[in-house]
């Protein structure tokens, strides 16, 4: 036999892929000859047979800001091509099996932005700005002692917490490509080779992890690798059909 769309008249059925569950009046796909607990797919995840188009062949990191670098000349964009290059190798080197890893993409309907790094893992969707950038880094209250709420991001003295929210042009329309709330999508400006304040070293050293942004992870270069490589909602057959999707959506820069 092979998969057949249908409408599921009775009963509903767990995806075989996903995990989500086809409701009773939804569309989805069957296969009797499959095993037991693999007969059901849904619509986004679709039959086994569907063939997938032949994925694209990454850049290497920091490819984009090394052409821009070639043709501006100059130490910010060396410094991000820099930042992007080690970035992928700790991803390389640090991702647990089974994620999945776009280097060097463009932004959905952005002709001119690119994302260094989009990962899909079982823990969601994650969007890495990687910065090098010069100075001390801190992620401080406004004075000492404060019982002010707010926390800003400084780098040699300068306030640049106003670049904190400039990631959610890559998240967004990443978001709409996905098409699917119950999908998370994890922003973080990764700090690669950074020089932190005291403060914030003893944060990472003491093994706290990346701090919150309104949403966004502040991280050094390999802190949040382990947020990734938690076991998370999605399983093997999602990952992979997350990863195909944003492929096609995104190619490279």
């Amino acid at each position: 036999m092979s998969w057949t769309k249908k409408t599921f008249s009775r009963n509903g059925a767990p995806c075989s892929g996903c995990g989500e569950m086809v409701q009773k009046g939804a569309e989805g796909w069957t296969d009797a000859s499959q095993p037991r607990g693999q007969r059901v797919r849904c619509l986004t995840c679709g039959p086994r047979e569907t063939v997938a188009p032949t994925p694209y062949v990454d850049p290497v990191a920091g490819s984009s800001a090394l052409r821009q670098d070639r043709r501006y000349r100059g130490d910010k964009n060396l410094k991000g091509a820099q930042g992007e290059y080690l970035m992928g190798t700790y991803l390389a080197a640090d991702l647990a099996p089974g994620a999945h890893v776009l280097t060097d993409r463009k932004v959905p309907g952005d002709s001119e932005a690119n994302i260094d790094h989009v990962v899909v893992a079982s823990t969601g969707v994650w969007i890495i700005d990687s910065k090098k950038w010069s100075g001390e880094i801190r992620y401080r209250s406004p004075g000492f002692p404060s019982t002010d709420p707010r926390r800003y991001l400084t780098v040699d003295g300068e306030d640049r917490t106003p670049d904190i929210a400039k990631i959610f042009r890559l998240v967004i329309p990443v978001a709409q490509v996905i098409a699917d709330p119950r999908v998370t999508v994890h922003p973080v400006l990764a700090f690669v080779e950074a020089t932190w304040g005291v403060k914030e070293s003893l944060h990472f050293r003491m093994g706290k992890g990346p701090y919150e942004h309104e949403g966004v992870l502040i991280s050094g270069g390999h802190s949040f690798i382990e947020l990734i490589n938690a076991t998370g909602p999605l399983g093997t057959d999602a990952v992979e059909a997350l990863w195909r999707k944003l492929d096609a959506a995104m190619p490279p820069r």
